[in-house]
């Protein structure tokens, strides 16, 4: 039988956590699934797991990366063009789903013809799920676009939600030069794009907090950082081109620059900390006032000055320039307790 539901699944070396993702998958009430996971060049023995685990489960699909890029776009891209579902989902290989998730998604967007995808609320977890109380964020009804621009306040991840086919080639796929915030690339191109989407409310899957072999550990190094100015340039011209680009959103932009030439500077090189700042200024995304107190904040914290004395500075600037152009952490993220009766069992 053709599967309804495509769970792709990319991975590289996490054998014991693809374990519990993979038990999450087979412990689905809905059982018209298929389980692509494409391996990135594992050597931890995930290639013979999933070869033993297919032959127990056909459902369970196991192919190694042939795209030249690597990465988990490409394999994302890669188990999408394998697959055979009208819906697909993209499920990191530590995180989990909730036994009725596939049911659920797959019965709203049969009832809901008119959607190109449906995004379901997210539970962290650290070791097994269900042990935090807290979803990966708050609807706050507020623009999605936005809440993705302000970087530190993204309304969803990966996992939350189900695909209709259709949709993913009016947006193009995966970036497969994004080597991180892979998924919040992906989202917020689908948003200015125009995808008819619906929030729903019942938690259905499972987030695991970052560890040390997780890509947010990795996220600082020099190639990623280098990579997010022209990430942050291509949202830039989609959102010109969609005649987008409110005030607002300049505001968020400008926050983003500020946000990675502050990267920079933690990794002491105020030489690319600055020459991001301008590429901001040359955008026009920050009057000159603003553009001019920036270089000195920039040059005053490559001076290493106490910690004190550079939150001082940082809040200064919160509070003197226009809201969204300093990053600042969610206030919703984690905030909202996530009773029993909200958890599908």
């Amino acid at each position: 039988m053709t599967p309804a539901v495509s769970i792709i699944i990319p991975t590289l070396n996490r054998i014991q956590l693809l374990r519990e993702t993979l038990d999450s998958v087979r412990a689905q009430t809905f059982t018209a699934w298929e389980a692509i996971v494409v391996d990135d060049g594992s050597e931890d023995g995930t290639a013979e797991m999933l070869q033993d685990l297919s032959q127990l489960d056909p459902r369970i699909k196991y192919i190694q990366r042939r795209r030249q890029n690597s990465g988990a776009s490409a394999c994302r891209n890669e188990g999408t063009d394998f697959s055979q579902g009208e819906y697909i989902i993209y499920l990191d290989s530590d995180d989990c789903l909730a036994p009725k998730a596939v049911e659920n998604r797959w019965g709203q967007m049969e009832q809901h013809q008119d959607l190109d995808f449906g995004v379901f609320p997210c539970i962290i977890f650290r070791d097994r799920p269900g042990d935090t109380p807290y979803l990966w964020n708050a609807d706050t009804g507020g623009d999605d676009i936005d809440r993705f621009l302000a970087i530190m306040d993204p309304p969803w991840q990966t996992t939350s939600p189900i695909w209709r086919r259709s949709a993913i080639p009016k947006i193009g796929g995966w970036d497969e030069n994004t080597p991180s915030l892979q998924d919040w690339e992906f989202h917020i191109r689908a948003l200015i794009a125009g995808l008819n989407y619906q929030r729903f409310s019942t938690p259905d899957c499972y987030w695991r907090m970052p560890r040390q072999e997780s890509i947010s550990f990795q996220s600082k190094t020099p190639a990623h950082l280098e990579s997010r100015a022209k990430l942050f340039a291509n949202i830039h011209r989609c959102l010109v081109e969609g005649g987008l680009l409110t005030d607002r959103r300049r505001h968020l932009l400008a926050g983003m620059y500020l946000w990675l030439a502050e990267a920079w500077i933690a990794r002491d090189n105020p030489r690319d900390a600055l020459a991001v700042w301008q590429i901001a200024h040359e955008k026009e995304l920050v009057p000159q006032p603003f553009y001019g107190t920036g270089i000195w904040y920039l040059q005053a914290i490559a001076r290493k000055p106490p910690e004190k004395m550079a939150k001082f500075m940082r809040k200064t600037l919160e509070m003197t320039w226009p809201e969204g152009m300093v990053v600042v952490w969610s206030k919703t993220f984690k905030q909202i307790p996530v009773t029993p009766e909200l958890i599908l069992s």
